[in-house]
């Protein structure tokens, strides 16, 4: 079967422009499912994540499209209603159409443009090769072996359902449900049969979502950044305890004690009995140690750091075990299990790599450009994505419409 048929063609280019912004230095998530009540309703080709400074955050989505007839205008309005709808920062559009209308247009809007031209440097480029890692696809098939010899699609929709606390509830609510997946997958880890399919897979999937609560936590730390480490610390708390918006659910359990203690017979004292049984479980939940982490590591990099590494770690084709990840990694993964209540020493010997060579893994990604070309940090604080990319369309158009940029810099 052809790459065109089989759609391995466009799976690919989204691989590779996935590969160059990793080369960048970001934080970026592939095919993020959208849901709404359990149902799949559209998906997220590339979700990139930018972490500036010690408060810039920015959120930029991408749609990709490498067809004949990639209907490139189509993408463009629907990834900027798109953008719109899940309140990010940015959107982009990669195309192979290499119209300069379309890039007018998607400049005038906003829109990140990258079109054919700059498609076809990236899959020249040597640099976003990367060896260690599998693709979706293959993480998806790795996956479904461990499916099959359990007789059914747990881990692959476990996966899924990591990815799309990305989409619909980005922040605290969003890293909430990745530690209750960390949780269960933990768990799952630690039942299979030592160095088992099974027990490899729950442990990347540990990782994947590990990575995406930190940086959900990380954006969310960003609120009070420059506040005193104890109230950072107590903002941190509540947001474990109650989710995004801790006020409000404070007061509607105020409300609901209000309604048993007005409407029930012998109201009063149920509702005390209520509100206390409610305080302690809320009390109950370990947030502390978690929160302290990740408000000691958010004012830096760290936490943005240790959130790549194990994204990386969760796709590495040697899935390294706990013991072998990098400090920063091994740190919060170390938190998250301690939060979820999962014994550390279990999962650290849940499987081995004694017979395999490592990949060498580094927690900061080289640079696609060459050195007098590569983005620096503060390139990024300064431009971002869509600035950076004005820049590049500019070199791109500065002659005549059919001469190429001479250097790709997007960021």
């Amino acid at each position: 079967m052809s790459e065109k048929k089989s759609g391995q063609k466009g799976y690919k280019t989204e691989e590779t422009v996935r590969g160059y912004f990793l080369r960048a230095g970001f934080f970026v998530v592939r095919s993020v499912p959208l849901k709404h009540n359990g149902d799949d309703l559209t998906d997220i080709d590339l979700w990139i994540y930018e972490r500036s400074g010690t408060l810039a955050r920015r959120r930029t989505i991408i749609d990709i499209k490498d067809k004949a007839r990639p209907q490139a205008a189509e993408r463009l309005f629907f990834v900027k209603g798109l953008a719109e709808l899940l309140q990010v920062d940015g959107a982009g559009v990669a195309t192979t159409d290499n119209r300069r209308a379309l890039r007018d247009l998607a400049r005038a809007h906003s829109i990140l443009w990258l079109d054919g031209a700059d498609i076809q440097r990236m899959k020249d480029s040597p640099e976003l090769n990367f060896n260690h890692r599998l693709s979706d696809e293959e993480l998806d098939a790795s996956l479904r072996e461990a499916d099959n010899k359990r007789g059914s699609d747990y881990f692959r929709t476990m996966l899924s359902d990591i990815k799309s606390t990305i989409g619909d509830r980005f922040g605290a609510a969003g890293a909430n449900a990745c530690l209750a997946f960390a949780q269960n997958v933990a768990k799952e880890c630690i039942s299979s049969h030592p160095r088992s399919n099974g027990a490899i897979a729950a442990g990347r999937l540990v990782y994947m979502s590990a990575a995406i609560a930190a940086i959900a936590l990380d954006f969310y730390a960003a609120e009070v950044a420059l506040r005193p480490a104890a109230e950072r610390i107590e903002h941190l708390v509540d947001a474990l305890r109650y989710g995004d918006n801790p006020e409000v659910t404070k007061q509607k359990l105020a409300w609901a004690e209000a309604a048993v203690r007005d409407y029930a017979p012998n109201g009063s004292a149920i509702a005390r009995i209520v509100k206390e049984k409610i305080r302690l479980d809320i009390m109950s939940v370990p947030a502390e140690g978690l929160a302290t982490v990740v408000a000691q590591s958010a004012r830096s990099d760290t936490l943005f750091n240790a959130a790549k590494i194990l994204e990386d770690a969760a796709y590495s084709k040697v899935a390294p075990t706990f013991d072998e990840l990098p400090t920063v990694a091994k740190s919060f993964v170390g938190a998250v299990l301690d939060f979820v209540g999962v014994d550390r020493s279990s999962f650290a010997t849940s499987w081995s790599n004694e017979d395999v060579s490592v990949v060498e893994k580094s927690s900061s990604p080289k640079p696609v450009a060459e050195e007098s070309a590569r983005p620096t940090s503060s390139d990024v604080s300064e431009k971002g994505l869509d600035q950076s990319c004005e820049t590049s369309q500019n070199e791109a158009s500065s002659d005549n419409d059919t001469s190429e940029p001479k250097d790709l810099r997007l960021i």
